[in-house]
């Protein structure tokens, strides 16, 4: 059974900036090929509006929208107002990982489906809006793109563990990149924790893997 994957914007994006993987994929084609990738219609718009052209094309994305199909709530509104007790504006904050979280739900209640992750970067929202409403829910696992990278090493075979050392550096230079200041020392400390974090983690792995 594949694990299936709701992934945010940011996860989406972070994971298909680098091409260096397995004869020039990204890690985000990798994980394609070992999980259901979905996402909600918000989340496909934000994808679309940071584009780049080594990911999936409109079309392959527009295969991976998830449908709400449960017949009570039916709508990302009365998801929103029973999930968060407000209706997000069009352009309002955390919008993609709203949805993304209401058709994690409706996908769990109308098929029953097991092994859903709920993908994303976005560890403010997690820590905000998302924190009480994805804890009532004890359907799914919570990753973000370096738990990506764990997984593939424990699921590719040709993922060895130097490779998944080289993403998870290079994975952390793109996120530090598109954080300001990108001289905050704190942050500098947490980009340092996050690497040798990941490292320790890749080495655990290692020693049962092996």
């Amino acid at each position: 059974m594949k694990f299936t994957c709701f992934i945010d914007a940011s996860s989406y994006i972070n994971l298909s900036i680098d091409d260096c993987y397995l004869n020039g994929k990204t890690l985000l084609n990798i994980l394609e090929s070992h999980t259901t990738i979905k996402f909600s219609s918000k989340v496909n718009y934000e994808i679309s509006r940071h584009h780049n052209p080594k990911m999936p094309s409109s079309l392959s994305r527009s295969s991976k929208v998830y449908r709400l199909s449960h017949r009570r709530i039916g709508t990302y509104i009365k998801y929103e107002e029973n999930l968060f007790d407000i209706v997000s504006t069009s352009t309002g904050n955390n919008i993609g990982e709203k949805h993304n979280l209401a058709a994690l739900i409706d996908c769990y209640l109308q098929n029953k489906t097991k092994g859903l992750i709920y993908l994303t970067d976005d560890q403010k929202a997690l820590r905000g809006i998302l924190n009480e409403p994805i804890s009532s829910f004890p359907i799914c696992q919570i990753w973000n793109s370096f738990d990506v990278i764990l997984y593939l090493y424990l699921e590719n075979k040709h993922f060895d563990v130097d490779i998944a050392k080289s993403a998870v550096r290079t994975l952390n230079a793109i996120i530090s990149k598109n954080q300001n200041p990108q001289t905050d020392p704190r942050k500098t400390q947490e980009r340092l924790k996050v690497f040798k974090d990941y490292n320790i983690r890749l080495d655990r792995i290692k020693k049962i893997k092996n």
